[in-house]
């Protein structure tokens, strides 16, 4: 998940249960099990273009988690930062399920309009809502006073509608480009997850291959792929994931930034299982 929020829980050293989370979603029988056998607080969830994998939840997987939060008195907190990406129009926030004020809802404008713009907005219940800015205002005093009224023009100018529809096409492009090159390049014993739009998708190595090996051989030629131990808790992490990310990436460098990945995957495998260099597919 967001290596931010990791980062959080270490800090406060917060007892955290995790879940296996795969492009098919997470186990329901073990989110019960937790939640009915643990004292949880609340269960943090991205239900769009999850960072790692680029995963999305159906609206009846999010209302099931919803039923079962109310079920065992669990919070949930939504994390929509990738929310306004989503090209199906009837899919919906944990939020719209949620009549008895379960759900804590998160978004984010730094992803989608501007990354210094560090502004997000956040639907409280309202009993939560003074303890929310005490802590508010504890952790940084007040939010910039310029970049929220520069924000509130252009959201009722309009002009921010217009934005999201252009960037909803770019970044559904962008993605659909790099499956593509995906698919056509990478070695046939690599898998890769499959998302409609967002950011990030990932790729499982072969099992020779480490994901630390990939980004330093790739860094040394000024491509960065991330190996997203940090996106793990401990107990889960995967030593064979690297997460791409399309969020800065040109549309013409994806296919060349695709042929050096498959070139560098294939290089390792090949010198750990002793495969001569003349069948290695060079790029």
């Amino acid at each position: 998940t967001y290596f931010g929020f990791i980062e959080s829980i270490n800090l406060h050293q917060t007892t955290t249960f995790g879940i296996e989370l795969s492009m098919e979603g997470i186990d329901f029988d073990r989110l019960e099990y937790i939640f009915r056998n643990n004292d949880i607080k609340f269960f943090y969830i991205i239900p769009r273009f999850h960072n790692p994998l680029g995963h999305c939840y159906t609206n009846s997987e999010k209302k099931k988690i919803v039923e079962l939060a109310e079920k065992y008195d669990v919070y949930i907190v939504e994390d929509d930062f990738l929310g306004d990406l989503d090209p199906n129009a009837k899919s919906d926030p944990l939020f719209s399920f949620d009549p008895s004020g379960r759900v804590i809802y998160i978004k984010s404008f730094s992803k989608v309009f501007l990354p210094g713009l560090r502004i997000a907005t956040v639907v409280l219940p309202t009993l939560m809502i003074n303890n929310f800015l005490r802590y508010k205002f504890s952790s940084d005093f007040n939010s910039s006073a310029l970049s929220q009224g520069a924000l509130e023009i252009y959201l009722k100018s309009g002009m921010f509608n217009g934005h999201l529809k252009r960037i909803k096409e770019l970044y559904r492009t962008k993605m659909q480009i790099l499956q593509e090159a995906c698919e056509l390049l990478l070695p046939a014993n690599t898998h890769f997850s499959k998302p409609t739009s967002g950011f990030y998708i990932s790729i499982n190595l072969p099992e020779n291959v480490t994901a630390k090996q990939v980004v330093h051989r790739l860094s040394e030629e000024h491509i960065y792929v991330d190996d997203a131990s940090r996106m793990f808790l401990p107990e889960y992490k995967k030593d064979n994931l690297l997460r791409l990310s399309i969020s800065q990436v040109n549309e013409r460098q994806i296919k060349l930034g695709v042929e050096r990945l498959a070139h560098c995957i294939a290089l390792i495998d090949s010198r750990k299982n002793h495969i001569a260099p003349n069948n290695l597919l060079l790029f």
